[in-house]
């Protein structure tokens, strides 16, 4: 006995405190995690919201004036806000000139292929995919299209071709070589002043 009370009330005053300390250390680091992804999606609905107002229509001093870096975001944005108005977006996806289809799917295409090419298989589908292999010809990104056309046939609904997760491994390896963003804003922003009188609204 200790200070009169007994030694196990000491050992339960022990466990509980070690208990409480661990369960204040779990709830600070649950909310920093929440702290930090209400803080990203925050900046998403930022650059979500810039986009929106920047490029809600596009004019030849719009494009003329954008960094090579925005404009496959502001493009494609400009595109989403046309679909968003139609009762059907896959439909109305597949009633755009080529020109437009080939920039919205690059813009997903830009965002998966930075963790790796297959993320963009594996995170899309239809229409999507179908048209990733034209986009990256028609822009010209020679280097990356026998790699996007090695594992489109995997994914592919209609294809007979069956994964090979080794193939898919090593085709991984390679584009991560050789990708780059950078390169892909330069082509993209060759392309839509190209095409300007597609896309411009």
């Amino acid at each position: 006995m200790l200070f009169g009370v007994q030694w196990y009330l000491w050992v339960l005053l022990l466990v509980v405190s070690v208990l409480a300390i661990f369960v204040c250390i779990k709830a600070a680091s649950a909310s920093r995690i929440r702290r930090e992804k209400l803080k990203k999606e925050a900046e998403i609905w930022k650059k979500d919201y810039e986009l929106r107002e920047n490029f809600r229509t596009l004019t030849l001093e719009k494009l003329n004036s954008t960094d090579n870096n925005k404009m496959l975001s502001g493009v494609c944005m400009n595109i989403q806000i046309e679909l968003e108005n139609a009762p059907d977006m896959n439909e109305a996806f597949l009633g755009l000139p080529n020109e437009k289809k080939y920039i919205y799917c690059l813009e997903y295409f830009d965002e998966d292929a930075i963790k790796s090419l297959s993320t963009f298989f594996k995170n899309n589908g239809a229409p999507l995919t179908d048209f990733v292999t034209q986009a990256i010809k028609a822009v010209g990104y020679n280097e990356i299209l026998s790699l996007v056309e090695t594992l489109y046939p995997m994914y592919d609904e209609n294809s007979d071709t069956s994964i090979d997760y080794a193939v898919i491994e090593k085709t991984d390896d390679k584009f991560r070589e050789i990708y780059s963003q950078n390169k892909l804003y330069d082509l993209v922003a060759k392309f839509v002043k190209s095409n300007k009188e597609i896309f411009i609204n």
